[in-house]
């Protein structure tokens, strides 16, 4: 008879992995704002910069669903003592890698978290148009205008944000 205990890190491996992958990406985005922030800026970044922030999100990720993993260990030998097996926590864990599998593929198709924001419309507009750039004035303005310009920074068209066409 197998251990209820390595039974449950096998019935929570997928759920924990994929929550463990969701804290990675958070890890990683958090890490890239404070390199952003505080240490690198707007210039070019350092090649050693990609490497640092790759494994830095590789060994978060490894080490946030080991972390989960020993706490299934933990519960299944606690569990070893009962006759059957939870179905609840069969449950959990199927209805837990279903809706992170469901919550990670939404995110990625982009549906379901609303528009764009109107800063992005914009210059999706402008490109579409040959414009190099674009711009739109302070948000608290209450003025929705898209400017698109030139090379050399001149507007060359602008056009209301309800106004562009396929938003």
């Amino acid at each position: 008879m197998r251990k209820r205990r390595y039974l449950y890190v096998l019935l929570f491996a997928a759920p924990t992995f994929l929550l463990a992958l969701i804290a990675g990406v958070m890890l990683l985005g958090a890490s890239a704002g404070v390199l952003w922030l505080f240490v690198f800026g707007d210039g070019p970044w350092p090649s050693e910069a990609d490497t640092l922030l790759t494994s830095l999100f590789v060994l978060g990720t490894a080490a946030f669903w080991i972390a989960q993993l020993s706490v299934a260990y933990a519960v299944g030998k606690r569990e070893e003592t009962k006759v059957s097996l939870n179905k609840t926590h069969v449950l959990i864990s199927v209805g837990a890698t279903m809706a992170l599998a469901a919550l990670i593929a939404l995110r990625m198709s982009g549906v379901g978290f609303g528009g764009l924001p109107d800063s992005l419309v914009c210059a999706d507009h402008c490109l579409a148009t040959g414009a190099t750039g674009s711009g739109m004035p302070p948000r608290d303005s209450g003025d929705r205008t898209c400017s698109c310009y030139d090379a050399e920074g001149r507007v060359i068209t602008s056009i209301q944000l309800q106004d562009v066409p396929n938003r």
